[in-house]
């Protein structure tokens, strides 16, 4: 695990840091609203997988402490579905276990239902032969409610940045100036798309601030610096199904890189009369093409 300089950390032991405000938002700590705080929650990844393995412990207001394993909850068990993407490597059988127990007690937030009984349904129907129709439905695993995505992932950043800066006499660290933006969120069957593809060699040459491998390969984490603005990328990987990307920092020049980035390419097919349907189809990435979280 790469930080500031490139200096190597134990990767058997945490950070931990005695902070005197929230990393989260800002207020001051006292007796009172302290809680501590795991950045890389101990549930969210698979049961046992951050034993003697890195981790960052800060200390955090009780609110945000309790809203962040809110996410958590539902977050984790989605991402560890068996049924949403191919399986990792990784997924032992005691993960696959944790991952039904998981299923079957958290609620999603999205469908108010238990993450196994969050499947999804998409139908449509196309004309067929003459004036008869022909019906298709599809069943997606459960999905992640893309705000809680993004606030979760904001979370974990902060923090992280919060370390990156952090002053010791001071016992705190910097929040970054304007927002943290989502480029995208997608599972392990589509990480080779276009727009992640792009995305990964657009930053490559940016200052490595943080490059996170932890709990046996389940949490993974990037923090990029551009070479002149105060502009930074970052990538989060989830239990090994799910990457997420995006800026904080400057909008201006985060959006001049999207705006460079290829657009998806979609299928076209007319239906007459006017409808239609566009499609695509997931593009896997090829483990040697992978360069996301190099240092």
């Amino acid at each position: 695990m790469l930080t500031d300089k490139l200096t190597e950390h134990p990767t058997n032991q945490p950070t931990l840091l005695r902070n005197a405000i929230c990393p989260y938002c800002g207020v001051a700590l006292n007796a009172g609203n302290t809680t501590k705080e795991h950045v890389v929650g101990r549930r969210f990844v698979p049961k046992g997988k951050l034993e003697n393995q890195w981790n960052l412990i800060v200390r955090a207001c009780g609110p945000c402490n309790n809203r962040k394993a809110d996410l958590e909850n539902d977050i984790s068990a989605i991402t560890l579905h068996p049924e949403y993407s191919d399986m990792p490597p990784g997924h032992d059988a005691g993960t696959i276990a944790d991952a039904q127990r998981k299923a079957k007690n958290a609620i999603s937030r999205r469908t108010k239902k238990p993450v196994k009984d969050s499947q999804e349904n998409i139908k449509f129907s196309m004309p067929f032969g003459g004036s008869a129709t022909i019906g298709f439905n599809f069943t997606s695993p459960p999905q992640i409610d893309q705000d809680r995505a993004c606030e979760l992932a904001r979370s974990q950043l902060a923090a992280f940045f919060f370390w990156l800066t952090y002053q010791k006499e001071e016992e705190r660290g910097r929040f970054w100036r304007e927002g943290c933006y989502l480029l995208m969120m997608t599972r392990r069957a589509d990480w080779g798309n276009s727009i992640m593809v792009d995305f990964a060699d657009a930053v490559i040459e940016w200052e490595p601030r943080l490059i996170l491998h932890t709990a046996d390969g389940f949490y993974r984490a990037c923090i990029r610096r551009h070479p002149t603005a105060d502009c930074w990328s970052w990538a989060l990987e989830w239990n090994g199904t799910t990457r997420l990307t995006g800026f904080f920092g400057d909008k201006g020049v985060a959006q001049a890189i999207v705006d460079s980035l290829r657009k998806l390419p979609m299928d076209h097919h007319d239906l007459g009369n006017g409808d239609y349907i566009r499609s695509r189809i997931d593009v896997p990435l090829d483990p040697e093409s992978d360069n996301l979280f190099q240092a």
